[in-house]
């Protein structure tokens, strides 16, 4: 893989989108990873009654939704090693087991500055098989030179 040059990117470059089928199994690695086992997450069972969000399911964890997010940036970024010097994320909808969930991120501006200090914008936008929005995120990321 060729490394990334500030001068090779565009605005409105399209960065590879990350897909991932979540169930069960995948938000109990995900509390192990996070020490977050919130019953919400965690307990089936638990979720039947308590009904939080109203559903009767539990729900994956926001920060999935955001590492898989973010993993469309890290990805990209690669084999160049970029400083992700900000980013912000949203979730908009909980993520329910069985979904399968796209991260497709787009180089929205191009910042030139000077050398080591130059940046791009990049907004990522994660959806569910349907099209529904679940989570929105803005990184900035920095070039070495």
């Amino acid at each position: 893989m060729k490394p990334l040059t500030f001068d090779a990117i565009s605005d409105g470059d399209r960065l590879p989108e990350v897909v991932r089928t979540v169930d069960q199994e995948t938000f109990w690695k995900f509390a192990a990873a996070s020490f977050d086992y919130n019953p919400v997450h965690c307990d089936p069972e638990w979720v039947k009654t308590a009904r939080p969000f109203t559903l009767t399911t539990t729900v994956g964890h926001g920060m999935m939704t955001g590492a898989f997010m973010s993993s469309v940036v890290t990805q990209w970024m690669l084999p160049t090693v970029l400083k992700i010097r900000k980013a912000s994320v949203k979730f908009t909808f909980p993520v329910l087991p069985g979904w399968t969930i796209t991260s497709r991120g787009l180089v929205a501006e191009k910042h030139v500055l000077a050398p080591g200090k130059n940046f791009v914008v990049i907004t990522v936008k994660a959806e569910n098989q349907d099209g529904m929005v679940v989570g929105l995120a803005e990184y900035e990321v920095e070039f070495p030179d």
